[in-house]
């Protein structure tokens, strides 16, 4: 628990924290890869709260959830898992990877769609 809010708090002091946020399409048909740096948090951000959350390991990662964000933090320096968020009506599948070089500190999950123009028909 200590961990993850230090981790939230050096995302919160860093000026650049917003300025690396990766953008990755909830697609039911993949993956996606959130790569977790060890000892620092990462934010999942959804565009509403997520209806349910299944963690494949609960022993490799700390998780809070915190209105439409989910907070992660890597328990072990070389913790993998995976990770299916559900929210509307749909599932996200993630695979969560530690990674000292490459890592997330914030990820915007979107829907592929959202950018769609949706046009009622009458008949």
């Amino acid at each position: 628990m200590m961990r993850i809010i230090l981790g939230l708090l050096s995302l919160a002091i860093s000026p650049v924290a917003f300025a690396d946020a990766r953008v990755v399409k909830c697609d039911e048909s993949k993956v996606a890869t959130i790569y977790i740096r060890p000892n620092f948090g990462t934010i999942i951000n959804f565009p509403v709260k997520p209806d349910n959350v299944l963690l494949g390991s609960t022993k490799q990662f700390g998780v809070e959830y915190i209105k439409n964000d989910i907070a992660l933090t890597a328990l072990s320096s070389n913790a993998n898992t995976n990770m299916f968020v559900y929210l509307f009506g749909r599932r996200c599948a993630f695979l969560l990877t530690t990674s000292s070089g490459r890592y997330d500190s914030i990820v915007k999950v979107r829907d592929p769609d959202e950018n769609k123009i949706k046009v009622k028909i009458n008949d």
